[in-house]
């Protein structure tokens, strides 16, 4: 812990003495809106992917890897998203950002994960051993995040940390009024059923009461096959669920056969910022996803 302050003291007053922005690299988009919420124009910021790419699977180019050797603070959903690309980046990147430096932060870290494993068995699919990292589906984890983030902004940029402890209390007082907006609007979902493609929406899902019939995926990662697409129309057929729901990046071709047979309503949800024209900040994309789950 001394070595971390030590190290936090010494990155802050490289920041001060060149007055320079802290500039801070997200993994993903939502992570991104939220930094800027704390951060203001006191911070630069960049998202390492977009909301039409798929967080698990992306290409580490140059243009990312000098990013990562400039970031002050990385900030990641954790619980293995990244597994297969974040490892490599970090290996370019500066000792600021590496595990257990106040400049690596993963959410996941430090939230109570869902959905996690029993057991190990990698022929079950792309089994997280921490839980679910789709963490930002729910909105009383955002307020958590936000919490994490004001903090390592302060460690690293302390000159400004009234500031960024002043912008979370901003953010928290909005986002306590849109929580209470989402929950009376969404009242109508509790105890409908969907079926998934992915279980990205987990955390969405346990937070509006909402069900899941089963996946479009017999495994996690793992295409489905026919024979089990053929068992996903039985469950339909017995069981019509409200639609299936998707994410921009998921492949069509699954849904479209399931609809196909059974008429069920397939609704693409944004999953995060940019996942539709409409999700430009984690406030419309709650209110887009809620909205397009009503209609």
């Amino acid at each position: 812990m001394k070595i971390i302050t030590a190290l936090a003291f010494i990155f802050a007053l490289s920041i001060n003495t060149a007055h320079a922005k802290p500039f801070v690299l997200a993994c993903e988009p939502e992570w991104e809106s939220l930094a800027m919420e704390i951060g203001g124009d006191l911070i630069k910021v960049d998202s390492a992917t977009h909301g039409q790419q798929n967080p698990h699977f992306i290409r580490v180019k140059p243009s990312l890897m000098s990013k990562i050797r400039r970031t002050d603070l990385i900030v990641c959903s954790g619980a293995d998203l990244e597994v297969g690309w974040l490892p490599l980046l970090l290996r370019n990147g500066n000792k600021g950002v590496q595990v257990g430096q106040p400049g690596h932060l993963l959410i996941s870290d430090y939230v109570t994960n869902i959905e996690i494993p029993d057991a190990l068995d990698r022929s079950l699919g792309d089994i997280h051993p921490q839980g679910n990292p789709h963490v930002h589906l729910d909105p009383q984890i955002i307020i958590e995040a936000a919490a994490l983030i004001e903090a390592r902004l302060s460690i690293l940029d302390p000159n400004n940390a009234e500031i960024y402890k002043s912008n979370l209390k901003s953010f928290n007082a909005r986002w306590a009024t849109a929580l209470q907006n989402w929950i009376i609007a969404a009242e109508s979902l509790k105890g409908k059923s969907v079926i998934t493609h992915h279980k990205s929406f987990s955390y969405l899902l346990k937070f509006l009461g909402m069900n899941t019939l089963t996946s479009l995926e017999e495994r996690p990662g793992i295409p489905p096959s026919a024979r089990h697409l053929a068992k996903v129309v039985s469950v339909i057929e017995k069981t019509p669920p409200l639609a299936v729901i998707t994410a921009p990046y998921d492949p069509d071709g699954p849904n479209e056969w399931v609809a196909k047979k059974t008429n069920v309503r397939v609704i693409t949800l944004p999953y995060t910022i940019g996942g539709s024209s409409e999700a430009t900040d984690l406030f419309t994309l709650y209110d887009q996803t809620i909205e397009l789950l009503l209609n």
